[in-house]
């Protein structure tokens, strides 16, 4: 049976403000239409009322998606429930509410399953007249953002509600002052007709008065005969005096007869206006006199000053609801526009709207719309309300929400009218609220962390789709559940003190292990309390991210953070602006900042010399933003402006779409280059950089061999879809030859053994490659039940560590290999193989300090790069080309088959090092002296090799340069 809700204790008081409001039964509103269609549109639903709960009944002030149903009965109403409440009442699904699960709106038409009511609280008192409800004909559940904003709707209508009964009654009794004004007015001219109360006077041009008729003189309490011979202006308020002569002597200039106001003060003291009509009449001996007849008009200036605050009102009531009027008479083809209509479509009082420039404001695409609803009510009297986009005068686009219908004589349509409403606000909060739900919702779901909110009674009211991979459940599945009925296991007494002391009002932060298939992670949790107005805590969000990747990246990042803040080379960072945003401990050293100094106020600028600001304009930023780097030497100020050359390297960091994010400068102190070309290594480490964390793949594979599980990780990486997985076995879905890869680990995590171990995938598009760790699950000592695998993605890793060893084995004047990436190079060889076809040149170069003592180091640098790209034109890709620092390089030769081979590349060497070098203007001429080693095997090694090619490079220079030795 239905539950009626019972009578409030105030029903009496209640009942009384609603019929102050004065608006049961009335027509139906835009502004609270619009509200209505707004709360529906937010909370996600296809209904939505503005309900006003009367003795007997329940009548809709506004209906969004019930056509044709004005009221319901009271008994039945779910809003005389909602308005016992102090916020929004909530029902998820009417079946399950003992209170409606029978009620006929719940097992009939309009068959309601979910509803959500807000209090209409009106006046001073906050009495409750009725509410803001949304309904559903399906089960739903607000959202905590949802339930705010139906509250801010709610307060929305109330303050409408309580604005409109002000109006209202503001309106009256602007009314009756009006009314009764006229009515005075009437009375006292019928008074003045019937005792012909008419005021007249004669007087001479200079205002002397020589008659007043009693009527004129009763008016100043004097009898006739006691005014001749009076000032006629003497009588005229003196604000009035001097507009009143020049009146007058328009007259007696010849101008005929004037009519004009003035005011006057009667005999009880009492300012009162007077109408004139003024004449010039000559008398028998043609003396022109003034002839005026006058008459009182005070009641009718009251009558139109009360109108004109009637009108004044209804256009300020206007101004703040923002709604304006218009009328086309259809016979004369005039429109007329209000104060208002005017604002919005920012013309000034002179300009003379027309049929055709009206619809003209309408932009290009709402144009054909207007002129048809036009058309329609010209032809058929049809009404209209529409919300179209238009331009104003001033060019600016708005929305409005234009209403018209029309007038009809005789059958005949001869008006159109209506009302005209700058809805550019409405629409635009409208559409924001659509766009916040709809961000929230995606940003909450594309989110690795878990978000979730939960009841007092510890229900989830909200998951997002981490919060639900958790549990392994769908959305649907978790919402309204606890934690103990997803997991199926109690609660543990840490987390559920946690929760009592979220629930008693103070947020949470804490970090838990948590073990998921097997495998142990690090959760960092937070709890919020959901408090509301009155300091009940309503319940409470939660956040879970699992941190156990980040932990192990934060230890690599301290690790990194230690190599920067321990190196003696100068790191320094900077933003796009080249406003400092760090300097490491070295660089603050050097210039004389302490430890804890503030570096933000300064640029780097500040610490270059203007040489070195000069090669940053023209070469060092260019560089870096086509290349991402340069290397060079530069000179810089170190503490008291000391002048510190140094090998600089500048490097642009880019975010994943290319675009420059900042720049980070490593400079090394070359006043010793022995100390600076050591330090090269730790030099390079600095620019390493901490990639997140992937996700890792977790996969259950039984003792069948058969998948159980597999987490969207492990989807996405393998491109398909977890239901074509689970069930299958792994040499169905890996393939025979993956399979046959992997049956070994296969065999020994199946007999009881933890692996771990990498693993490639080269046939990937692109190539991955992934650390993988296999877990025996045990479902009794000694018997294995299946395991778990787990997969890091490690292809990043694996990139920026070839990336970084790239950049600590090459020489970063030249580009060439430094001495490690040498090693590195023949390390790669298997010298029992390939040894005895090695070949090792050193060369040095003959009468190199002389250039840089001449012409300087910048110069000397960019000899050393042109010979460097000459020995490259000489040998093949295969071959390797190093400089092995100073003015020394080294060649090593492969597949050398015969000694005359290598003895040829070095006589070409000799001859590039010989021929002059074109520097900038300067012809320089050097030379070079090499030594030759040919062949060495596993057991003497890459040490032998060297040490042959260094005895024969000191042969030949002792031998006088500019030749080879060795063969």
């Amino acid at each position: 049976m239905t539950v009626p809700a019972s009578i409030p204790s105030d029903e009496a008081r209640r009942l009384e403000a609603l019929r102050a409001l004065m608006v049961l039964d009335t027509p139906a509103e835009p502004l609270l239409d619009s509200i209505a269609r707004m709360a529906a549109e937010v909370c996600g639903v296809p209904i939505a009322l503005i309900s006003l709960i009367d003795a007997e009944r329940q009548w809709f002030k506004a209906n969004v998606g019930l056509p044709g149903v004005n009221e319901t009965p009271r008994d039945v109403a779910f809003c005389a429930h909602a308005i016992q409440m102090d916020d929004v009442m909530e029902v998820p699904d009417a079946t399950l509410d003992a209170r409606f699960a029978h009620n006929p709106l719940v097992t009939g038409a309009p068959d309601i399953r979910f509803y959500a009511g807000a209090p209409l609280m009106t006046g001073d008192d906050g009495d409750r007249v009725g509410t803001l409800c949304v309904i559903d004909r399906k089960a739903h559940q607000l959202t905590a953002h949802q339930r705010a904003l139906l509250r801010s709707l709610s307060a929305m209508v109330s303050q409408a509600l309580d604005m409109r009964r002000d109006l209202i009654e503001r309106a009256f009794s602007v009314r009756q002052e009006y009314e009764k004004a006229l009515s005075e007015s009437e009375r006292r001219y019928r008074t003045m007709v019937e005792a012909q109360t008419e005021m007249l006077s004669l007087a001479w041009p200079h205002g002397e008065v020589f008659y007043v008729n009693q009527a004129y003189a009763r008016h100043f309490g004097q009898e006739p005969q006691d005014m001749v011979g009076k000032d006629l202006f003497a009588y005229v308020e003196p604000a009035d005096r001097a507009l009143v002569r020049e009146r007058i002597a328009e007259v007696f200039r010849g101008e005929g007869s004037t009519q004009g106001e003035n005011r006057m003060v009667s005999a009880d003291g009492i300012e009162r206006w007077m109408a004139w009509t003024n004449s010039c009449l000559l008398d028998s001996e043609q003396r022109p006199y003034l002839h005026s007849v006058g008459r009182d008009i005070t009641a009718q200036k009251a009558a139109e000053r009360a109108l004109l605050a009637s009108q004044q009102l209804l256009e300020r009531t206007g101004r703040v609801a923002r709604v304006g009027g218009w009328e086309f008479d259809v016979r004369s083809g005039s429109i007329s526009w209000s104060s208002e209509t005017r604002r919005i479509h920012e013309v000034g009082p002179d300009y003379l709207p027309t049929l055709e420039n009206a619809l003209g404001f309408y932009a290009p695409e709402a144009r054909d719309a207007m002129t048809a609803v036009v058309r329609s009510a010209l032809d058929a009297g049809q009404a209209w309300d529409l919300e179209l986009p238009l331009v104003t005068a001033n060019g600016r686009r708005i929305w409005v929400r234009a209403v018209g219908e029309a007038e009809y004589e005789s059958g005949v349509v001869v008006r159109l009218f209506g009302a005209f409403q700058d809805v550019t606000e409405r629409r635009r909060m409208a559409q924001q609220l659509a766009d916040s739900e709809r961000f929230v919702r995606l940003v909450t779901d594309g989110l690795p962390i878990r978000i979730g909110y939960v009841d007092r009674e510890l229900r989830f009211r909200f998951a997002n789709q981490a919060a639900c991979q958790r549990f392994g459940l769908g959305r649907e599945d978790v919402i309204g559940r606890t934690r103990e009925d997803l997991l199926g296991e109690p609660t543990p007494p840490e987390v559920a003190q946690r929760v009592q002391q979220v629930l008693a009002g103070t947020a949470q932060r804490y970090e838990s292990d948590e073990v998921r298939h097997g495998v142990l992670h690090r959760i960092e949790s937070q709890l919020v309390p959901d408090i509301s107005d009155d300091g009940t805590v309503r319940g409470f969000f939660s956040t879970g991210i699992d941190i156990t990747q980040r932990a192990a990246a934060e230890r690599g990042l301290r690790v990194l953070t230690a190599i920067l803040e321990n190196t003696s080379d100068f790191v320094v960072q900077t933003d796009l602006r080249g406003q400092v945003t760090y300097m490491n401990p070295a660089a603050r050293r050097a210039l004389g900042f302490a430890p804890d100094e503030d570096v933000a106020g300064h640029v780097f600028t500040e610490f270059n010399t203007p040489e070195t600001n000069a090669l940053y304009a023209q070469a060092i930023l260019p560089a870096v933003r086509t290349h991402s780097m340069w290397v060079g030497e530069t000179t810089v100020y170190a503490a008291h402006r000391r002048v510190v050359p140094v090998s600089h390297m500048v490097i642009a960091h880019r975010d994943g779409e290319g675009r420059i994010q900042h720049f980070s400068a490593i400079m090394r102190d070359i006043s010793e280059a022995a100390q600076a070309r050591a330090a090269l290594l730790k030099q390079t480490a600095t620019l390493r950089s901490i990639t997140e964390a992937l996700p890792s793949l977790v996969a259950v594979v039984g003792p069948d061999e058969r998948y159980q599980f597999v987490n969207s990780a492990f989807e996405r990486w393998h491109r398909v879809p977890r239901e074509q997985i689970v069930g299958r076995s792994m040499e169905e879905f890996l393939g025979a030859a993956e399979y046959a890869r992997s049956k070994p680990m296969v065999q020994k995590v199946l007999g009881g053994e933890t692996l771990t171990f990498d693993k490639d995938f080269p046939q990937r598009v692109p190539a991955g490659h992934v650390t993988i760790h296999l877990i025996p699950l045990w479902s009794e000592p000694g018997a294995v039940d299946g395991f778990v695998s787990m997969a890091q993605d490690v292809t990043s890793y694996r990139q920026e560590a070839g990336r970084l060893l790239a950049l600590a084995q090459h020489d970063p004047l030249t580009g060439l290999l430094n001495r490690a990436g040498l090693q590195a190079y023949v390390g790669q060889k298997d010298l029992a193989v390939e040894g005895p076809l090695l070949a090792l040149l050193y060369i040095d170069l003959d009468h190199f300090k002389p250039v840089n003592d001449q012409h300087g180091h910048p110069v000397g640098d960019q000899l050393l790069q042109a010979f460097g790209q000459r020995l490259l034109a000489l040998v093949r890709p295969t071959d390797a080309v190093a400089r092995l620092g100073g003015d020394e390089f080294a060649v090593v030769l492969a597949g050398v088959r015969a000694p005359a081979h290598a003895e040829a590349v070095a006589g070409k060497i000799l001859e590039a090092a010989h021929t002059p070098f074109e520097m900038g203007g300067l012809r320089l001429s050097v030379g070079a002296s090499a030594g030759l080693a040919l062949g060495t095997d596993a057991a003497k090694g890459w040490a032998d090799l060297m040490a042959r090619a260094d005895d024969q490079l000191y042969l030949a220079k002792r031998s006088g340069r500019g030749q080879f030795k060795g063969g």
